[in-house]
């Protein structure tokens, strides 16, 4: 029974050490796209801090900027995504995410968003890692399939999904039309601030 409860306690022991995490936080700038390689999964509604496993982990984050101008026109500028290697971080302890030299108008943004700077801090606000977006290796990751093990055929997808399209055309108007009212009526109860960061979520999409 000792022998048992022993082995008991230390398959629990082991299963802690397993699921062992650190806390990053992120400002509404900086998204996390996916950490070591695997996407994250999200919506238009940003997350203000992640879990991630503890020791050494590559961030894959970008830079998005929301700018509303004076005559009530907006831009949102995003940069390409960049990997930033961390290094071992310590179960249990939070790190923050911060944007270095960051832009202070519209202006500097347009420039930054080329070539922005990532941050790491930890709990002491000690730069711990640093990494400088390149505009020339910046990638459309999604479209790419770089989180896909297996290689796609666009070909064989397009019509495959014509197909689906067509046999499916009536109940997916009407699926349609029922969705753009509920998003109307979301829109419309939405704060300022939520649909900024659905302008943002939406630009995404159309990369």
């Amino acid at each position: 029974m000792a022998l048992r409860l022993t082995a008991l306690i230390s398959a629990l022991m082991m299963s802690g050490a397993a699921f062992s995490a650190v806390t990053v936080k992120v400002p509404e700038e900086i998204k996390i796209v996916a950490v070591d390689g695997q996407e994250l999964n999200g919506g238009f509604l940003s997350k203000s801090q992640y879990k991630i496993k503890a020791g050494e982990s590559t961030l894959n984050v970008r830079y998005s900027g929301y700018y509303r101008h004076a005559d009530n026109s907006h831009d949102i500028l995003r940069s390409g995504i960049v990997s930033l290697k961390t290094p071992a971080l310590t179960d249990g302890e939070t790190y923050s995410l911060a944007l270095l030299q960051a832009p202070k108008d519209f202006d500097e943004a347009q420039k930054y968003k080329d070539q922005p700077i990532f941050g790491l801090y930890n709990k002491d606000h000690q730069l711990i890692a640093q990494q400088t977006g390149s505009k020339a290796e910046q990638k459309n990751w999604f479209s790419e399939n770089l989180f896909g093990d297996e290689p796609v055929d666009a070909a064989s997808n397009t019509l495959a999904l014509n197909k689906a399209a067509q046999s499916n055309a009536a109940p997916i108007a009407a699926s349609a039309s029922n969705s753009e009212q509920a998003l109307i009526q979301l829109w419309k109860q939405s704060s300022k601030s939520d649909r900024q960061k659905f302008m943002a979520w939406l630009a995404e999409q159309s990369n």
